[in-house]
């Protein structure tokens, strides 16, 4: 019975972290640009869904290395959906991540993620939201809220950040599924 009960708890859990993600908008207007949502998903700790995130582009598609490659208008939104994630663990954790992404080459972007940490210096709260918008020819933007809070020059820094939800070895599988879904919806 103990068991049975611990069971329906854990299965409660489940079925509310995969039902709590938060509706991110199918576009997201740039300079007067319109990306659509190519597609979205959760990513969860715990059974507690802590962000959704979206990927944007010009054009759906499902070919991660062309996206990642890209020196094309895109964004990736974040959406913070619990209030557990704070500044440094959202810092902690994209250090960790883009370390990841560029195969432990931290050295050749380093003066790039010193710009964009500093850019993400505001305290973190539930229902922020973090747009990581790549301009060609400009970088990529760091909104906030949608207010800007840094630029990061260079396409080898964006190919790192984009790689962490994209790459081969993403933070999350499920998730990097979800946003190549296509413009599919999750």
């Amino acid at each position: 019975m103990r068991f049975q009960n611990c069971l329906l708890i854990l299965l409660s859990c489940l079925f509310c972290a995969s039902n709590a993600l938060a509706e991110l908008s199918n576009q997201l207007n740039v300079d007067g640009q319109s990306l659509v949502l190519n597609g979205s998903g959760g990513r969860t700790k715990a059974f507690i869904q802590i962000y959704e995130s979206g990927l944007y582009l010009m054009t759906p598609s499902r070919d991660s290395k062309t996206i990642i490659a890209a020196d094309e208008l895109m964004a990736i939104r974040i959406k913070i959906t619990s209030g557990f994630v704070s500044r440094s663990s959202l810092v902690s954790s994209l250090k960790e991540s883009l370390e990841s992404s560029s195969g432990g080459n931290m050295a050749a972007i380093a003066k790039e993620t010193n710009m964009f940490i500093d850019s993400l210096k505001e305290e973190v709260k539930k229902d922020d939201t973090y747009d990581f918008v790549h301009v060609p020819n400009k970088g990529l933007l760091i909104l906030k809220n949608g207010s800007v809070k840094g630029t990061v020059p260079g396409l080898a820094f964006k190919k790192a950040l984009f790689g962490v939800w994209l790459s081969d070895a993403p933070v999350d599988k499920d998730l990097r599924q979800a946003m190549l879904s296509g413009g599919l919806r999750r």
